[in-house]
């Protein structure tokens, strides 16, 4: 399986992991963003969880748009937006959408 492949699949994966706890809350609940934030720091380990995920989505924005320049890949939002709904799945998108950056760059090389 190719690299960009894996990251296809784990891109699924962060996506579809989150969402089958977050979708029944979100339909019981609806858009109740107190009760949200209530229930995730209802305790300090949950919200030692719900800081590190923010942490963690700071870095890979930050990452993504500083790898992005670095690179001249094009299509940025993509992967912003993607990390917005899911972090796991914003990451997984971004390392495929490099890993076609990669190849793309390779075959531009071979066929010159």
């Amino acid at each position: 399986m190719s690299k960009r492949n894996v990251y296809f699949v784990l891109a699924i994966l962060g996506l579809v992991l989150p969402y089958s706890l977050f979708l029944p809350w979100l339909l019981e609940h609806g858009l109740d963003f107190g009760l949200f934030f209530q229930e995730l720091f209802v305790n300090d380990v949950a919200g030692t969880g719900g800081l590190d995920i923010l942490a963690v989505t700071i870095v890979i924005l930050t990452f993504v748009v500083m790898e992005s320049k670095k690179l001249g890949m094009k299509h940025t939002i993509i992967p912003i937006l993607a990390t917005l709904v899911a972090v796991g799945f914003g990451l997984a998108v971004f390392l495929c959408l490099r890993e076609r950056h990669f190849e793309n760059e390779q075959n531009k090389r071979t066929n010159a």
